[in-house]
């Protein structure tokens, strides 16, 4: 068996509670399949623990960096203003082909993958998930609409996520959660929560590319400044805010602070559109980060307001 340390095959296996794309990805080091009677995934994974020498201990049991970087690749894909995907991967199921080479590209190999992970839910091996796998192998699976992504891009982002980039691993995690506690209308206020959080991936994000750009000392403001730049002034926004995403920033100090300069109150101040507006927008931001380019949904939005998009991919920045 392989130590927990060990590089190998993880096979993650996703809920109907989910929404995804009806497609196979074959990479060297990544599968992603799904098919009406199943949708799972296969990743040449490292777990997180240890993620480094020194690095926090943790007993939240979640998907590898590895696992994040290559569903991240396909999660960015979606396009400005379309219905977007959502992963809903099992909890606690993480099965290990215990296999040290595997050829994930060959049509044989991946079609004797899919018969063994349709013959695991009905394993007694995993008693604590048998319920969730029950439900894998009986209910139906939500599909999105291929012109709802645009897969070309994958490979881009596969190359230009970084599984040492934590804070962009962070941001993606979060969102993926977000959109799993959404499926629950009593958790819609800790789906926007994780939104928050990996609103703040993405502010320190595009304080790190300000840096790089020469900004000596960046601040809300400059962030600001960059995503009215690079997103808001394509869309007919005229001026910048004060501070990056400043209509939230008072809900985010109630939301998590029950007593604070604000006030006292019983409840978190949120809509549940703060949801939807967060979520689009940071995996719009987080794909711009990783790409230095943007969508073709967000060139047709910018396209049904005038000429104004010529050269707004032409000046491409280093990927996060």
């Amino acid at each position: 068996m392989a130590a927990r340390n060990e590089p190998r095959f993880v096979v993650r296996l996703f809920h109907p509670k989910g929404r995804y794309p009806r497609i196979r990805i074959t990479q060297r080091e990544g599968v992603f399949w799904a098919d009406d009677e199943i949708v799972f995934c296969v990743t040449w994974s490292t777990r997180w623990n240890p993620v480094e020498e020194g690095a926090p201990y943790t007993e939240m049991d979640w998907l590898s960096p590895d696992e994040l970087r290559f569903l991240g690749s396909i999660y960015l894909c979606e396009l400005w203003d379309e219905s977007h995907i959502l992963f809903y991967p099992v909890p606690h199921y993480a099965p290990v082909i215990n296999r040290i080479t595997l050829d994930l590209t060959k049509a044989k190999i991946l079609d004797g993958i899919r018969v063994l992970v349709q013959r695991e839910l009905h394993s007694p091996l995993w008693p604590h998930t048998s319920a969730l796998l029950q439900e894998c192998a009986t209910l139906r699976y939500a599909f999105a609409d291929a012109d709802q992504l645009d897969l070309s891009r994958q490979p881009l982002f596969w190359r230009n996520i970084s599984t040492s980039d934590y804070v962009l691993l962070r941001g993606l995690s979060s969102l993926f959660k977000s959109d799993m506690l959404s499926r629950f209308s009593e958790f819609f206020e800790e789906a926007t929560i994780q939104c928050f959080i990996a609103l703040e991936a993405s502010f320190q994000l595009i304080l790190k590319r300000l840096k790089q750009e020469g900004v000596a000392q960046p601040n809300a403001k400059d962030a600001a400044s960059w995503l009215h730049n690079h997103f808001d002034r394509h869309l007919g926004f005229q001026q910048p805010l004060e501070r990056y995403f400043q209509e939230f920033y008072d809900q985010r100090v109630m939301t998590l602070h029950p007593s604070s300069r604000l006030g006292e109150f019983p409840y978190a101040p949120l809509m549940h559109d703060d949801y939807f507006h967060l979520r689009g927008s940071l995996r719009a931001i987080l794909a711009y980060l990783v790409s230095g380019t943007h969508d073709k949904g967000f060139l047709a939005a910018v396209d049904k307001r005038g000429p104004s998009r010529a050269h707004l991919n032409d000046a491409k920045t280093d990927a996060v």
